[in-house]
């Protein structure tokens, strides 16, 4: 604390003016914050990509794919099979010198009754003793994106360059389906799913690709998804070769992230869509993709979405897929160099984690400042009450998502709607606080506000910003004192009116059409109904196995 004062015991001069005027210098630093933010990401300030591992040599390969018939046959016999595609595409495996096994899995869940049948494909490395493994995964059910898998692992067959294994997974079910596969490969007991045992695994899988194909009537273009669960982000090596891969000479795709051109298109500058849709689905999507799963078992994986048949040769999209898997095949040791705490503000470029996280000690700074302002006005600390019963709900609401629906519930729609109500009681008010007790929960709310916000930005920056930018003002101005009581029954309506649920509710309506996501808001009529009826479709129901 000797910082703070001078050699006379007085506080120093700056500090004293910014206890003085906290208002002024929390709102300085608040937009300061936003601007800076507003700067550091847009593309043009931000610094340009690089591959750090050179052995990844993407796009130096020259690709030799040329098994075009093949992924037309296998297509045909996918929509001819349609009832029987499993034992087809095993079939089709085995034919090709590969080995080819099923794996059943299902739910060990009741708030959730879902279960598949896995196939995957072993090609062993004939240049190796298979210490290290490379993960090919493809939707069962995307016939256009099997077939040109199942021909590649044809035509890899036939190479003798390998040294790594290959494994093809055919996935059914999505993202609990992977899941399942690889937690049985890594041997670890999965809390929600269950599984059959794999009859064959092989070594470190050093990267993953899911491929699919998506559907467009534009021009052509690669569309990549990065997101892992919880906003973790694949190494940035990854993601820059397939994208050099993707831009060379041989193959003339633009590569798109996040679903949002970052060019200038019918006059309209996009730019910042980019970074936006970045922070966005790393705040609050858990689960973009396949490639989402295997990031939870250390495995550096991207989404590859190819363009449809009818826009882009199908000899250049196995192609394409053939120099990812030999870059994957060229480099040394697992993924390390580059980044893995990073946003992207285009294809080409990045903001870095020393960039970015000053955007959150600005946004957070309002509240240190009125904490310490609080605790210099304290008389005598006090341990509120109201905070005890505050975090004992928070802990029973904890429980009841991670235990009590999973195994115990016979009802869980019911009860997760329950809760959702719940969740809207102002529980502190039941136990009133005395007058001695308030600027002690004042101090510590702030306080606690500003630390637990900090540590949530080391794990997900995204998701402690989009915080920030809401609760900071509301936690400024709602525990501020106030003699009138008529403003304060509004503060108090203004704080339940801004409840998460509510504010999430009013971005799922109007904020995501203005990120490109939906182009019209939700009808008036049905806006509140409609809005947390997607909330709790979104981020409670379907992403439920997957963060448990």
């Amino acid at each position: 604390m000797r910082a703070l004062v001078t050699s006379s015991g007085q506080r120093h001069y700056l500090l004293q003016q910014v206890l003085d005027r906290p208002g002024f210098w929390s709102l300085i630093c608040y937009l300061g914050a936003i601007y800076y933010a507003s700067f550091i990401l847009d593309y043009r300030n931000a610094e340009h990509t690089r591959i750090s591992e050179h052995a990844l040599m993407p796009g130096l390969v020259v690709e030799r794919f040329d098994k075009d018939g093949a992924v037309v046959e296998y297509l045909q016999g996918l929509r001819e099979q349609k009832d029987h595609k499993r034992s087809y595409i095993c079939q089709v495996m085995k034919q090709n010198g590969m080995s080819c096994h099923t794996q059943r899995w299902w739910s060990a869940l009741k708030v959730t009754n879902i279960s598949g049948t896995n196939i995957y494909a072993v090609l062993r490395a004939p240049r190796a003793v298979g210490v290290e493994a490379i993960v090919f995964a493809v939707d069962l059910h995307q016939r256009e994106a099997a077939a040109m898998v199942m021909a590649y692992a044809a035509f890899a067959r036939q190479q003798i360059y390998w040294a790594r294994d290959l494994f093809f997974v055919f996935v059914d079910g999505g993202a609990p389906g992977i899941d399942a596969w690889l937690s049985e490969y890594h041997l670890v007991r999965h809390s929600a799913l269950r599984a059959d045992r794999l009859p064959e695994m092989g070594g470190v899988i050093i990267g993953g690709v899911a491929v699919k194909s998506h559907t467009g009537n534009s021009l052509p273009h690669l569309k990549l998804e990065v997101n892992h669960l919880n906003g973790q982000l694949p190494n940035l090596d990854l993601l820059n070769s397939m994208v050099r891969i993707a831009g060379s000479g041989k193959f003339a795709i633009s590569p798109v992230i996040y679903d949002a051109p970052h060019q200038e298109q019918d006059g309209k500058d996009s730019h910042m869509l980019v970074p936006l849709r970045a922070m966005y689905t790393q705040a609050f999507i858990a689960v973009v993709g396949l490639h989402s799963v295997m990031g939870k078992y250390g495995v550096q994986a991207i989404t590859v979405a190819v363009p449809p048949l009818n826009l882009f040769p199908l000899r250049k999209s196995t192609r394409l897929l053939e120099a990812i898997a030999r870059a994957l095949n060229n480099v040394l040791e697992r993924f390390h160099q580059s980044y893995f705490l990073y946003i992207l503000t285009s294809p080409d470029n990045f903001a870095s984690i020393a960039y970015f996280m000053p955007i959150i000690g600005g946004l957070l700074l309002p509240l240190a400042i009125f904490a310490y302002r609080d605790w210099t006005n304290l008389y005598e600390l006090v341990f509120p009450r109201s905070l005890l019963v505050m975090h004992a709900v928070g802990l029973l609401s904890w429980w009841l998502c991670s235990t009590y629906f999973s195994y115990y519930t016979n009802n869980p729609r019911a009860d997760v709607m329950y809760m959702g109500i719940s969740t809207v009681i102002p529980w502190g008010l039941l136990l009133p606080s005395p007058v001695t007790e308030i600027r002690s929960l004042r101090f510590f709310l702030l306080l606690e506000c500003c630390l637990a916000t900090a540590s949530v930005s080391l794990v997900n920056f995204s998701l402690a910003v989009c915080f920030a930018l809401v609760a900071v003002p509301l936690m400024i101005k709602c525990t501020m004192d106030n003699d009138s009581k008529s403003r304060a029954l509004v503060r108090t309506a203004l704080v339940l009116a801004c409840h998460p649920a509510g504010i999430l509710a009013v971005f799922l309506s109007y904020g995501r059409p203005i990120l490109g996501f939906r182009k019209t808001p939700v009808a008036s009529q049905d806006f509140l109904i409609s809005a947390l009826l997607r909330l709790i479709k979104e981020h409670l129901v379907k992403n439920v196995l997957h963060v448990l």
